[in-house]
């Protein structure tokens, strides 16, 4: 008995010898003697556990010992703590904003709530980009977004240089890597983490020149309102530039958008964009450290996310310069209430795929190229299972040309407006699809499909007014292979649809489908009734002849 309480005196020993508790004294700084416990060697942990700790110094942790503060607790003053790892509740502010820490590691994440965002409807914008800063300068993998409702009055913005574009020329990184992960789903009955914007000009989240950076897990959610689809004949037949609410920011190279990939140009010599780019951040356009070239972002994954309320949900390389935007993923991911799900905006956006997209309303366009950004000729993207029901005008716009194919597979859509455009002079194929349009007494009578290029493959699809024989209206010279369609299909090779003789086409094609057989019996009848007198008296000579 009396060594087990030696045993424990020790090991009470041992762990008082490894953390120092640190103690507040009013409005004294407490840099130097948090700085001096680190310095022992016996000292492995700092506690925090007392309110109004004040860092006005420097505080450098030496590697492998750990700040650790408790749930309650934070940090306060102007000063910098450097290495060593942080430890604390994800759920629990830490750090005044008003602190520069560079931690070496975390325990696992860093959350945004570290730095004081609240997650409860209240402006968080200065505590998470601080948060986003933090991580990069210091290489940490992940930010953190735990439960909550996280408004921004101003877009966040992640990059290589740490969003601070009056120090490029001191940043040796041009590139960034980093995850922002909340705790939401795609699909999602629970309360998650989600972002929400407080303004209509700009984006939620900018990555400029990452690579390999992700976002997952969140819910984010804009102000844009689309038009009312109440009256469906008008929805369905709102052209792409007309599908406004006359509030949010819908410009060519800088639309009001969730996610945008490279808003920025890199070069200082670059001219603003011609639509004057994102106003508040002109700052940063031109001004990617030490890049030479017109290089963007690589392997971006984008997953588990829900976008709500945007022009653009998720917008591609919108600035007209910078190139690659390549191996891009897209996947599960929700869409309603945006004029245009995903945009591709340059030719060099290659190897990019989009999985399992799900869009159930208030939608114009689910993809297309070269309406932002540059009006270069398309990238090359991959396309598979996507999921569309009602209240969406269009599924594509892929004015495709000559560089690089696009592919489409395992598309289920209900009452859609329309399939859309795709050109392409090169081999692109949809496979594997079930259109089933809006009825004309709803939508009014649209051109269903566009697609132009010999080499423009439909296979194992269907096109379908559900239950219905209408005409289907189709445009172009692509081709169809074992494809089913519920009605005649009405196809111009060479002109558009849209023209006076549209009425003309379809009326005659139908009438002359269904007038062939009357026509031949009105025929018969009329050579017999004319021709009467000579039959009979060539037959009544011919018996006459016999007898």
């Amino acid at each position: 008995m009396k060594n087990i309480l030696i045993a424990l005196l020790l090991i009470g020993n041992i762990v008082h010898a490894q953390t120092y508790i640190a103690k507040a004294v009013a409005g004294v700084d407490q840099a130097g003697a948090i700085q001096a416990a680190f310095n022992k060697q016996d000292t492995k942990t700092v506690l925090i556990n007392t309110p109004d700790i004040i860092i006005n110094g420097t505080v450098t942790i030496p590697q492998g010992k750990t700040l650790k503060v408790e749930q309650g607790y934070k940090l306060t003053g102007n000063g910098t703590i450097n290495g060593g790892s942080i430890d604390a509740d994800y759920q629990a502010q830490i750090f005044d904003t008003t602190l520069t820490i560079n931690p070496r590691s975390v325990n696992e994440y860093f959350s945004v709530k570290w730095f004081g965002a609240k997650g409860n409807n209240t402006d968080d914008y200065a505590a998470i980009q601080k948060t986003i800063n933090t991580c990069i300068r210091n290489n940490i993998r992940t930010v953190y977004f735990p439960v909550g409702r996280y408004k921004i009055s101003r877009p966040l913005i992640i990059r290589g240089n740490a969003g601070a574009a009056q120090n490029d020329d001191n940043d040796s990184r041009s590139f960034c890597t980093i995850e922002l992960l909340g705790q939401s789903s795609f699909w999602d009955s629970n309360t998650g983490s989600e972002i929400f914007t407080l303004f209509n000009n700009s984006f939620a989240i900018g990555i400029q020149n990452g690579k390999g950076c992700k976002i997952r897990k969140l819910k984010i959610s804009g102000l844009f309102n689309p038009p009312s689809s109440a009256d469906t004949r008008k929805f369905y037949s709102t052209a792409f530039e007309d599908f406004n609410d006359g509030k949010c920011r819908d410009s060519r190279y800088s639309p009001y958008a969730a996610i945008v990939i490279d808003p920025f140009t890199n070069l200082r010599t670059d001219k603003l964009p011609v639509d004057g780019g994102y106003p508040s951040l002109l700052d940063y356009y031109g001004k990617s450290g030490r890049l030479q070239t017109q290089s963007g972002s690589t392997g971006t994954e984008l997953e588990e996310l829900s976008i709500n309320g945007f022009v653009t949900g998720i917008c591609s390389s919108p600035n007209g310069l910078t190139r690659n935007a390549e191996i891009t993923i897209i996947n599960k991911v929700q869409f309603s209430n945006c004029k245009l799900c995903i945009s591709g905006g340059q030719d060099q956006e290659k190897e990019n795929v989009i999985s399992n997209i799900y869009c159930w309303g208030g939608t114009h366009t689910i993809f297309a190229t070269g309406l932002y950004g540059s009006p270069r000729m398309a990238g090359n993207w991959n396309i598979d299972h996507v999921n569309i029901a009602g209240s969406v005008v269009r599924f594509i716009y892929n004015d495709q040309h000559g560089y690089f194919p696009t592919y489409i597979s395992n598309v289920f859509a209900e009452s859609l407006g329309s399939f859309g455009t795709l050109n392409s002079e090169l081999a692109c194929e949809v496979s594997d699809c079930i259109f089933d349009f809006t009825y004309q007494s709803l939508a009014g009578q649209q051109t269903l499909l566009t697609a132009n290029g010999e080499n423009v493959l439909f296979r194992s699809c269907n096109f379908r007014y559900y239950g219905q024989k209408t005409p289907l209206l189709m445009q172009g010279n692509c081709v169809f292979e074992h494809c089913y369609f519920s009605g005649p299909v009405i196809k111009n090779k060479t002109g558009s649809f849209d023209n006076p003789s549209l009425f003309r086409d379809i009326l005659s094609s139908s009438i002359f489908l269904l007038a062939i057989p009357s026509l031949f019996t009105i025929l018969a009848v009329t050579f017999i009734f004319y021709y009467r007198k000579q039959i009979f008296w060539k037959i009544y000579y011919s018996g006459k002849q016999q007898a």
